[in-house]
C-alpha cells in the first residue's frame, strides 16, 4: 500500500488515443447531464482529489496494520482507515458517474427488483452501467481485471461503512446483518492492487473520454478551470447517492 503514495498515476491532459475511438452512437439523451466537455472537466477534478488523498490513505493503512504493540491504538487506526476508504470510494464513484456522463450515460437509482433501497441500488447501477455492451468504456473499465477490482473496492466500501458502529448498532443495521462472512485481517486485503489496477483503467478511460468530448463539442478541448469551478465537489445537492 505504501507504493500508492509514489504512484506514477496522474490524469493525462493532452494525450489522445488514436486506436480506440468510441462510436458516435454512444451519445445518449443528455437531459440532466452537462456537455461532454463539462462532464470531463468534473471527472478530472475528482481524479485530482483522489490523487491528493492517496498518500493519506496509504499512511492510514500503514498505521492500521502495525503490530498491536506498536505504541499506538491500532484498533482505533483500523476504524479510521476503514472510514477513510469508504469516503475514498465515494469520490471514486463520483468520478465514474461523471465519466459515464461524458458519453451521455446517466445512472439511475431505480431498483431492478423489490427489496433494494434506491441509494444502495445506485451504487450497483454505477458499476453495471460500465458493463453495458454498447458502452465505449466497457473494454477499459467494464470488464476483466479492472472491473473485478472496482467490484472488490465496492464490496469493501459496503463492508466498512459500519466500521464505527457498536456491535449492537451493527446487528440492527439491515445490510450489515445480512453479511455473515468471516472478517479477514486488514493486512490481507491487497489495496495496492485494487487501487493501482483501477487507476490504470481510469487513465485509459480518460483518453477515450477526451477524444469523445473533442469530437462532440465542436472540436474544443476542455479549458483550464478557475478556482470557482471546484464548488460542485462540496455541493451536497450535486450527489445523488450517499
Amino acid at each position: 500500500m505504501s507504493s500508492l503514495s509514489k504512484s506514477r498515476w496522474a490524469p493525462p491532459v493532452t494525450r489522445n488515443n488514436e486506436n480506440q475511438k468510441p462510436s458516435s452512437t454512444a451519445l445518449h439523451d443528455r437531459r440532466g447531464l452537462l456537455s461532454p466537455t463539462g462532464e470531463l472537466a468534473r471527472f478530472t477534478k475528482i481524479l485530482a482529489r483522489l490523487k491528493w488523498k492517496l498518500p493519506f490513505l496509504a499512511e492510514g493503512y500503514r498505521l492500521a496494520t502495525l503490530p498491536a504493540d506498536a505504541g499506538i491504538d491500532v484498533s482505533h487506526a483500523e476504524i479510521m482507515f476503514k472510514l477513510d476508504f469508504h469516503e475514498y470510494y465515494a469520490l471514486l464513484e463520483r468520478a465514474l458517474v461523471h465519466l459515464l456522463g461524458v458519453f451521455g450515460i446517466a445512472v439511475s437509482g431505480a431498483p431492478k427488483s423489490q427489496g433494494w433501497a434506491g441509494s444502495h441500488r445506485y451504487h450497483a447501477n454505477v458499476l453495471e452501467a460500465l458493463e453495458g455492451e454498447t458502452n465505449p468504456l466497457r473494454p477499459v473499465l467494464g470488464s476483466g481485471e479492472r472491473h473485478s477490482q472496482l467490484r472488490r473496492a465496492k464490496e469493501l466500501r459496503n463492508r466498512w461503512k459500519t466500521a464505527d458502529l457498536s456491535q449492537e448498532e451493527r446487528e440492527r443495521d439491515e445490510f450489515y446483518s445480512k453479511r455473515k462472512e468471516g472478517v479477514m485481517p486488514l493486512a490481507s486485503y491487497d489495496l495496492d492492487k485494487i487501487l493501482s489496477v483501477t487507476f490504470d483503467g481510469l487513465e485509459d478511460a480518460y483518453r477515450l473520454a477526451e477524444t469523445y468530448a473533442i469530437e462532440h463539442d465542436n472540436g474544443q478541448k476542455h479549458l483550464e478551470s478557475s478556482p470557482m469551478d471546484w464548488d460542485f465537489i462540496v455541493d451536497a445537492m450535486d450527489w445523488e447517492a450517499v
